[in-house]
């Protein structure tokens, strides 16, 4: 343990904790994190070919993300079940996932919270790719607008 997470890793190599074979997955792909809460994280290795989440119907790729209740997780080609990847933290580790977010959307519009609600943690971070390299950046923060 450092910093309060358990680090396990994922990818091609026979080192790695979790092991997948199949030519989209990088050596050394992703690590799966699990933090002292019970949250457990998916953090991409800079993999050729993405770490991706199924989140409210979408394959988005990700860099890093806090896994929710009915998420879907793929690496390169590969769709993992989620009892998979927290298998590798073993049967006695406490895993919890967060509560699915969903985006609630009324007409043309997003649902906004009224004023002086307070707002939902953030929801998955998209990353941007440049348009002039092709490759993707490093995380931005955005702000929210009530």
């Amino acid at each position: 343990m450092s910093n309060g997470l358990e680090i396990k890793t994922c990818g091609r190599d026979t080192s790695c904790d979790l092991v997948l074979e199949h030519s989209t997955l990088s050596r050394l792909h992703a690590h799966i994190e699990l933090a002292d809460d019970g949250l457990v994280s998916i953090h991409d290795a800079a993999s050729s070919n993405g770490t991706f989440v199924n989140r409210n119907d979408s394959w988005i790729r990700i860099k890093k993300i806090t896994l929710c209740i009915g998420d879907r997780v793929r690496f390169g080609d590969i769709e993992v079940p989620l009892d998979r990847l927290t298998a590798v933290f073993g049967k006695r580790a406490k895993i919890r996932l967060e509560a699915r977010r969903f985006h609630i959307r009324h007409g043309k519009t997003a649902a906004r919270p009224r004023p002086g609600q307070p707002v939902a943690g953030p929801s998955l971070n998209k990353p941007r790719r440049n348009p002039a390299t092709g490759k993707i950046e490093e995380d931005r923060t955005e702000s929210t607008q009530p």
